[in-house]
């Protein structure tokens, strides 16, 4: 019989219930894990998803240490994340810590630096585990597309007005703008395409509208190779936006929607002059896959901990999140 898998959950807000209800989700299938208790200093009451599934919910991280899980889960604000980290990997623990990887990169080199031993951080890039952008990495790492010219990608946030009070607005508590949340994982996906170097060419920013410091919108402009990259990203452009476009010299790829409010994630695929079969463009392209993206936190953490994807893609380690901030660094470096 397979060991069970013993974790406990740090942050029980948004994304840290995701990551309650993925594991679950993987217990309900068949999964070896226990999840032993969840801690969030924050909490005046017990959530619901902790009540439904009865969970202990701890009182302090000390309390986590002593039930000695395999691994420990941190989905808190970036301001706090960092020290929370830091003492689960001194202490010997596996951590899965949410994007990005502190709020600098001196933040996330001192976060690294606290692993005693190799292979001890991961950090949460999950729009790698999304079916569409698993398949369409797999397609260019197998050279589909040919040689690749451009790789274009937009990522807009709709918000809300009650974000004003949103910590993620905050400077001090999220470490910045749109280029570290949610721009780290676009970041994150083209470290994961080009085995070259990524030069940044231009930084174009904009901010105004909450007035808080951060940016508001980035448009980068970076170079692989002969490749050109062009990421936008935006919390002020008020209709929910993903896409990635890469084009090759042999064909390209669409990936649209990311589910939720961005609507059902599809990836299509089409070659270089379809057109020329007599049919529309339209017809000459094949639509690779449609998913609602529901079950991506399911498949990072399952890869994580059983690595049970045929392909290629696995979660994204401590020393490819540091590579992720320090391209960060150069963006915001070059901002203007």
């Amino acid at each position: 019989m397979n060991k069970t898998v013993k974790i406990c959950q740090i942050g029980a807000g948004l994304i840290g219930q995701e990551r309650i209800l993925a594991l679950m989700k993987l217990v309900g299938a068949g999964r070896n894990i226990q999840l032993c208790a969840v801690y969030d200093p924050y909490l005046k009451e017990k959530p619901k998803l902790l009540q439904e599934y009865d969970l202990h919910l701890a009182n302090s991280i000390e309390e986590i240490f002593t039930m000695k899980p395999d691994w420990i889960f941190i989905s808190t604000p970036h301001d706090i994340a960092v020290e929370l980290t830091k003492k689960a990997l001194s202490n010997g623990y596996n951590v899965l810590l949410e994007k990005p990887l502190g709020r600098n990169l001196t933040e996330a080199k001192d976060t690294v630096s606290a692993q005693i031993r190799t292979g001890q951080l991961f950090v949460g890039f999950n729009y790698r585990f999304y079916d569409g952008i698993n398949k369409m990495l797999e397609d260019l790492h197998n050279k589909v597309f040919g040689k690749i010219i451009s790789v274009n990608m937009t990522l807009g946030h709709g918000g809300s007005p009650k974000d004003k009070d949103s910590w993620k607005l905050d400077p001090k508590k999220a470490g910045g703008g749109v280029l570290i949340d949610p721009g780290i994982h676009l970041l994150d996906l083209c470290k994961y395409m080009f085995k070259d170097e990524i030069e940044v060419k231009n930084v174009q920013i904009w901010r105004g509208f909450w007035n808080t410091g951060i940016e508001e919108e980035a448009h980068v402009l970076m170079r692989s190779g002969q490749s050109i990259i062009n990421l936008q990203v935006s919390i002020v452009k008020w209709h929910s936006t993903f896409k990635i476009e890469i084009n090759g010299d042999n064909g390209y790829g669409i990936v649209n929607g990311r589910g939720k409010s961005y609507g059902k994630q599809s990836y299509i695929r089409g070659e270089k002059w379809g057109w020329l079969s007599g049919k529309t463009q339209k017809e000459t392209e094949t639509i690779v896959i449609e998913t609602d993206g529901k079950d991506v936190f399911q498949k990072e953490i399952d890869t994580l901990l059983f690595g049970n994807l045929e392909n290629s893609i696995h979660p994204c380690n401590g020393n490819e999140a540091l590579e992720n901030m320090e391209l960060l660094e150069i963006c915001r470096s070059q901002s203007h």
